[in-house]
């Protein structure tokens, strides 16, 4: 009987072990934004060319992670200055809205593609920081006046015609 009893409070210390670690992991949206960009000149008309350095635990990082961090910087962080280009605000500048978090929450589950011109091939640098961390850089194009026109139209920003 003492083994039995023994045994069940082993398997529940165990399980609540093992919950607690699914824990720290509840969701994709609520995980941290983990990258960097910087700027690498001027795009053509109407876009940005940005370098996104993406952090990931192997250096087989898909793509598409680097494109939607790419694009959610150009929301929410702006462009910094750099080689020859000025630096440029987020689409995005007042507070996120309950609302708004459900779009965005839709938005990056594929229809921030549309918004990426193209990736520079030939522009994939890796860098090894610790043993389960690589730090990934893509240049990036992305089409920030046809974001920000949809944005505008789903009300998720104001136009810029809206303060006169």
């Amino acid at each position: 009987m003492r083994k039995i009893s023994l045994f069940l409070i082993l398997c529940a210390f165990s399980f609540m072990f093992a919950s607690c670690g699914s824990a720290s992991r509840l969701s994709k949206a609520d995980t941290p934004w983990t990258y960097e960009i910087e700027s690498v000149g001027v795009g053509a008309d109407g876009t940005y060319a940005i370098r996104v350095w993406s952090y990931y635990k192997n250096a087989k990082m898909p793509l598409e992670v680097a494109k939607r961090n790419a694009v959610h910087a150009v929301i929410f962080k702006g462009v910094p200055a750099g080689n020859g280009a000025a630096s440029q605000p987020p689409l995005k500048t007042d507070a996120v809205t309950a609302s708004d978090s459900v779009f965005f929450g839709n938005f990056f589950q594929g229809e921030y593609q549309d918004y990426i011109n193209s990736v520079a091939s030939g522009s994939l640098r890796i860098l090894k920081l610790r043993a389960r961390e690589y730090k990934i850089g893509y240049v990036v194009s992305v089409a920030k006046d046809n974001l920000r026109k949809y944005l505008e139209d789903q009300g998720v920003i104001k136009g810029l015609s809206s303060g006169f």
